[in-house]
């Protein structure tokens, strides 16, 4: 009789388990996936930069959501530092250049060579430089390059290629009559002038002339006599172009390295149009 009800006890517990397995196997997931370890979070990582960084079932605690905010803020901060580097070196150029007395169309010329009394980010001492500003917010702007030994370029306010001067541009050196317009406008230009679209309003103009036989009178004597940068609607009329001599001046055209930078960078950015950049980097 024991016997009899040991095993009745046996079979039910073996069918209680059956069962018991089977609504397991009923009760799992139909689209469960093989979740792979490297995508499992795990509960603590330590890192070079951060140090330990803490999780609870994947999620961050309140500081290693602190520190990677932290982080995020300074390296993005860092990389617009070195993104705005070519939009500030510009504005720092051209408004250096009203140190030396300048104003947007005045040509600021080395007649008598650079010196370490200017700050500038690569010069050099055996050829005179020229700088300009090319400004196109207001209207376009004519500019009038003499024939000679002159080698140059513009760029906008981002550092950006806009065309090249002298010799090497496209009138080779021998002198020419430029038109420079800005992105937005649309009036009537005059016949005669190589026309020059530029994505930003103010544009740096620089040059240099080249030297023969140690003559530096002759080799800027074309700068100092005929170059002439003004408005459009001063065609009939132009001004005598302005010289500013820079030779011995005490002025700063590099950006700065601290706090003040990001004053130079909020200057461009709330002057030029919100296009003239690209928007991701604008963003």
């Amino acid at each position: 009789m024991k016997t009899s009800h040991f095993l009745s006890a046996r079979i039910a517990a073996a069918a209680c388990a059956t069962m018991l397995l089977a609504s397991a196997a009923r009760a799992e997931p139909k689209y469960k996936a093989d979740v792979p370890s490297s995508l499992i979070t795990p509960d603590k990582v330590q890192t070079e930069l951060l140090g330990e960084l803490t999780f609870r079932d994947g999620m961050p605690s309140e500081a290693t959501v602190r520190k990677t905010y932290d982080y995020i803020d300074l390296s993005r901060a860092v990389d617009a530092f070195l993104n705005g580097i070519p939009a500030t070196s510009v504005y720092a150029m051209l408004e250096g250049l009203k140190q030396a007395g300048a104003k947007p169309g005045d040509l600021v010329l080395w007649e008598n060579l650079y010196d370490a009394r200017s700050l500038l980010l690569t010069p050099q001492t055996t050829t005179p430089y020229a700088f300009a500003e090319i400004n196109v917010k207001d209207e376009p702007v004519i500019v009038e390059v003499p024939a000679g030994r002159l080698v140059g370029a513009v760029d906008d306010a981002f550092f950006r290629w806009v065309t090249d001067l002298g010799v090497t541009g496209p009138n080779q050196g021998k002198g020419g009559k430029y038109v420079f317009i800005g992105p937005d406008y649309k009036g009537q230009l005059p016949d005669g002038y190589r026309v020059v679209k530029t994505p930003t309003y103010r544009n740096f103009l620089f040059l240099r002339a080249l030297v023969q036989d140690g003559d530096l009178e002759a080799a800027t004597l074309g700068l100092r006599t005929q170059f002439r940068i003004y408005p459009l609607s001063k065609l009939n009329n132009p001004p005598k172009g302005r010289v500013v001599n820079a030779s011995g001046a005490k002025i700063n055209t590099i950006h700065a390295n601290d706090y003040d930078y990001w004053a130079e960078l909020n200057a461009v950015v709330q002057y030029e149009p919100a296009d003239a950049f690209n928007p991701e980097v604008v963003g």
